[in-house]
């Protein structure tokens, strides 16, 4: 009866610290790895876009494969824990020393990076293409605040999780029992996902209608969003905080069955490949942006409840290894895209078979983004210091500050 009277009563500063959930906090550092791979993978997909930073002479469908089945779900979960997070750290600080914490932790470091790091990616570009490219300070001063070069690479993420904050202190303001979690919480049934793949699946559709899939738009050069990935970005960081709310990644509470989902996962994963190359990139027709919506989302879904079943029952734990990686992965993220960049001007000019190069960049990109963040970055307040993660319960003491 107390412990649910302590679940039922709103979280304030003074609450006391609830257990770390560290397998969200080795998923999390788990999905930036994969993310440095996935942008390791786009130089030598076939079919590359012409604004990737550098492109290699050799190409597979291999990578395009790689590209497609990981681009879809990497984000919704990275956006699912920073709402779990954030209504953990709003509930727990109140809305002063919350905003404290993120413009120190978020909004500072994504305006830091749009001006520092995000400037690298069209210079490569054109390091890559031209045969006397500017130099960087040239670049910097005359060529990237123009609307040709203007980009924020992978910092948009952090401009997004802002505005989802801002969402988030906004309904805490007009509805109080946002903050308090609920009695002995809920499980999700099979009727409750149903219900969320039909919604995110027809928003995912409507928005398609007036967005291709992959089209970047920039919000006055303030936020870079794509439309129809926003709004499953939306929905998976509000259901991270329904998931805080009702306590369904508590010890006790919702484990998803990964023997289930990791086999809808593939299924879905390949059929949704397997269409895109069927029917073409463009898709016009109602009834084909349909089908691709559902199996888009059913994909998506299946991916992160299978990833969070595995990591519940493997990675809910911590160590020297993982916690320096947890303590380390926000400011790997944030110098990652320059570095794949780098690497992949590097061994361009190398005839090597394709998946050691692959390999090769990764590897570098890899290694040098983690010696950044770890003996670098880690010396900045927003990125606190990552030298902790050297101690086996840093990651329960520190969480991680994208959430």
């Amino acid at each position: 009866m107390n412990a649910a009277i302590s679940d039922a009563t709103p979280i304030g500063p003074q609450a006391q610290a609830r257990p770390r959930l560290h397998y969200l906090d080795n998923l999390r550092a788990f999905i930036i790895v994969i993310v440095v791979v996935f942008h390791a993978a786009m130089n030598f997909m076939a079919g590359c876009p012409d604004w990737w930073p550098v492109i290699d002479t050799r190409s597979s469908l291999f990578f395009t494969w790689v590209v497609l089945l990981t681009d879809v779900p990497i984000m919704p979960v990275m956006f699912l824990i920073a709402g779990y997070f954030g209504l953990a750290s709003l509930s727990r600080k109140g809305l002063r020393a919350f905003w404290q914490d993120k413009l120190l932790r978020i909004v500072l470091p994504w305006v830091a990076g749009v001006l520092i790091v995000a400037p690298f990616l069209p210079w490569l570009w054109l390091v890559s293409r031209l045969p006397d490219p500017p130099s960087f300070s040239y670049f910097w001063l005359h060529m990237f605040f123009t609307e040709r070069f203007a980009t924020q690479g992978a910092l948009w993420f952090l401009g997004i999780l802002t505005v989802f904050y801002l969402g988030l202190s906004a309904v805490s303001l007009v509805w109080m029992p946002l903050l308090s979690r609920s009695p002995g919480g809920t499980r999700p049934d099979f009727a409750f996902w149903i219900a969320f793949l039909a919604l995110v699946s027809v928003v995912f559709m409507v928005i398609n209608a007036f967005w291709p899939d992959y089209l970047w738009v920039p919000v006055k050069y303030i936020l870079w969003v794509q439309p129809t990935r926003v709004s499953l970005e939306a929905f998976y960081f509000a259901l991270g905080v329904l998931a805080y709310r009702q306590q369904w990644f508590a010890a006790d509470g919702y484990r998803p069955k990964a023997a289930l989902w990791l086999p809808v996962a593939i299924v879905a994963g390949w059929s949704l490949v397997s269409y895109k190359f069927m029917v073409g990139f463009d898709m016009p027709d109602p009834l084909v942006r349909g089908v691709h919506a559902i199996l888009h989302c059913v994909f998506c879904l299946a991916a992160t409840l299978a990833l969070i079943g595995l990591f519940q029952r493997f990675a809910n734990r911590t160590g020297p290894v993982s916690s320096r990686l947890s303590a380390s992965s926000y400011g790997l993220y944030i110098v990652h895209l320059p570095l794949v960049g780098a690497a992949d001007l590097l061994i361009r000019g190398q005839d090597w078979n394709i998946f050691v190069k692959y390999a090769v960049v990764s590897a570098l990109a890899l290694a040098a983004s983690y010696l950044i963040s770890a003996y670098g970055l880690s010396w900045l307040p927003m990125f606190g210091d990552s030298r902790r993660g050297s101690r086996p319960d840093a990651a329960a003491r520190e969480p991680c500050p994208t959430l």
